[in-house]
């Protein structure tokens, strides 16, 4: 075979794998976009991890963990114990070609000690409504998320009536 050819060949090969392999897609579909976010936020290992956030966020949602103090976003996503279940997409509306709403809903275990050093355990279950919109390069944006129900079943917790 002609080196012209191995190389036409090879090029080829490099481009299917390219192709294959490539990176999320970041404007086309709000709701994988939202799933993204989550799965990042419970993955999160070092404190300089918050602009990998920051990049999903837009408005007051990014101007609020951009104040947060280092301590403030350590406390909520490193030191805390939490570990995610399950990410349901209940409904996507498409209320504008650059705007969507997102219902979802939110499933996740969580430790804390408490005053008294006791290690609690809690699965949470967040329904929430979250609002996107498309920003300046096409990309869908975590504009604003609200809570609209919040289910906690603690874990051998023990109360008397």
């Amino acid at each position: 075979m002609s080196k012209i050819c191995k190389f036409i060949s090879s090029a080829l090969i490099c481009m299917s794998l390219i192709s294959c392999t490539r990176g999320p897609d970041l404007s086309g579909d709000p709701k994988q976009r939202l799933i993204e976010y989550i799965s990042k936020s419970f993955a999160l290992k070092q404190v300089d991890d918050r602009s990998q956030l920051l990049a999903y966020l837009t408005g007051d949602v990014k101007q609020r963990l951009e104040s947060w103090s280092v301590d403030q976003f350590r406390e909520a996503f490193l030191n805390s114990k939490r570990s995610l279940v399950k990410i349901s997409v209940k409904e996507v509306k498409m209320v504008s070609d650059g705007e969507a709403q997102v219902t979802y809903e939110i499933i996740y275990n969580e430790q804390k000690k408490s005053t008294d050093g006791h290690l609690s355990e809690a699965k949470i279950t967040n329904k929430k409504l979250c609002q996107m919109t498309k920003g300046e390069h096409g990309y869908w944006m975590i504009a604003d998320v609200r809570n609209i129900k919040e289910f906690i079943e603690f874990k051998d917790e023990f109360s008397l009536p």
